[in-house]
């Protein structure tokens, strides 16, 4: 008989009897050529370099290089993780930064920065003073008005000229904007209870931007850190509702995910690519990410350390190929596929379906499981639970030395239970796929 040791990630946990799978730190991939699915490990993480300062706000890949706001400063890091301080300036939060005709604009504590590769200053404020955020579209920075529901953008290719005339009022419905982002050449204002969509004119000055015919949409923005772009011209957010949405998909989140967005503190969404894989995570202050799966459609879950604690992940950008996320501390961290997260072990952790048959007992005289192992040496971790994953057996361990690639990964007379639910776990820093399915006999 076959078990689906890990199926798609959708353990809710106010309802663990509707499903007791979970993938954490890794997802499902079709079998290339058959049926069936195999599960990869996440990209594990490699230390990059460092900044100063606690708090990590926002990070962005401009002309090459990545800058940072940490702390209370900007910071550029090059391509070899050499970082510099590039000046002071107010820390929050909700900071967002772009670029500009090789400026460098930075949004952060209600103040506006530029930085033009040899200076940081603030330009004269335009129809308002106080900022909320800050894109770039079309040649234009906008910016957002801290608190209001006001938009007003630069010159053209000048991002130290705010002309005051150059506004506008995202006025669809009597909300305010929390922030803005260029998708696919469209201007969207996000807002508390909808979001609006503008539009380049081509024309310059005060008439630069329209909004789109039936471009209001009663969707708002949770807050200003659950909003991504996701490469490939779309974006990935959390709406007020507190259902996950993709602008040209529409919603993609699951009750467990919605149940997470409810009960605890989504904090960022972030995204990042991995082997033809773009991944839409949401995180935690106070649980695991949860992570969408572009590619298949499925969720799982990202963690850290050996108790899957929170994952600490604050922002991600994409520099010279490769990508990187952003972290308290000041830490910026290289994706990678290492199966080590910076130093500490990547925990797969993989848990089954939960198997019974009409209440009654199944005994289980061997379970087995399929792994590609023998290049390296490694071990695999076992535990059973009889309540859909509520509470657990001890661990039993299966390993391998290099070279034995036809161990089978066996656990034998392991009794009888009205009901089966099996977690697999690999800490060993080295890629191991796994088989969706395992057998029991």
């Amino acid at each position: 008989m076959k078990v689906e040791f890990c199926g798609a990630g959708s353990r809710d946990p106010d309802n663990w009897q509707a499903s007791s799978s979970r993938l954490v730190n890794c997802y499902r991939e079709a079998s290339q050529g058959k049926t069936g699915h195999i599960i990869k490990s996440d990209l594990g993480t490699t230390a990059f370099s460092n900044v100063s300062g606690v708090f990590f706000r926002a990070m962005a890949e401009i002309e090459g290089n990545l800058y940072v706001s940490c702390g209370s400063a900007l910071h550029k890091i090059d391509v070899s993780g050499g970082a510099v301080s590039l000046g002071a300036t107010a820390d929050s939060a909700e900071a967002s930064i772009a670029g500009n005709n090789g400026d460098v604009t930075l949004c952060v504590g209600g103040n506006y920065y530029v930085w033009n590769g040899t200076t940081l200053t603030q330009p004269s404020a335009g129809a308002f003073s106080s900022f909320g955020s800050l894109d770039y579209i079309g040649n234009y920075t906008v910016l957002t008005e801290y608190n209001g529901i006001r938009f007003q953008w630069s010159g053209q290719a000048d991002a130290t000229t705010l002309p005051g005339l150059n506004f506008s009022s995202a006025d669809g419905k009597d909300d305010k904007i929390i922030r803005c982002a260029g998708v696919n050449g469209y201007l969207y204002i996000f807002k508390e209870k909808s979001h609006e969509v503008w539009y380049n004119t081509g024309e310059a000055g005060a008439n630069a931007f329209q909004r789109q015919a039936g471009g209001v949409i009663e969707t708002g923005l949770k807050s200003f850190g659950l909003f991504s772009k996701v490469p490939g011209s779309s974006a990935f957010f959390v709406g007020a509702d507190g259902r996950v949405y993709i602008i040209g998909v529409g919603p993609v989140s699951i009750p467990p995910v919605e149940t997470a967005i409810k009960t605890l503190n989504p904090e960022r969404c972030l995204c990042w690519e991995d082997e033809g894989h773009t991944m839409c995570a949401i995180v935690f202050r106070d649980g695991a990410a949860w992570v969408y799966d572009l590619a298949t459609g499925e969720w799982h879950e990202r963690a850290q350390g050996l108790d899957l604690a929170p994952w600490q992940a604050a922002s991600s950008a994409k520099l010279a190929g490769s990508w990187y996320i952003g972290r308290s501390g000041g830490d910026v961290l290289k994706l990678s596929r290492t199966n080590d997260d910076a130093g500490t072990p990547l925990i797969r952790s993989m848990v089954s379906r939960t198997l019974d048959n009409d209440g009654q007992r199944i005994t289980i005289n061997e379970l087995e499981a399929f792994a590609r192992i023998g290049w390296v040496a490694g071990a695999i971790d076992m535990r059973l639970s009889k309540d859909s994953g509520q509470t657990w057996g001890a661990w039993r361990q299966r390993s391998w030395a290099v070279g034995e690639y036809n161990r089978r990964l066996t656990w034998r007379a392991l009794g009888q239970s009205r009901q089966w639910t099996v977690e697999l776990r690999i800490s060993t820093a080295a890629e191991i796929p796994m088989n969706a399915d395992g057998r029991i006999a």
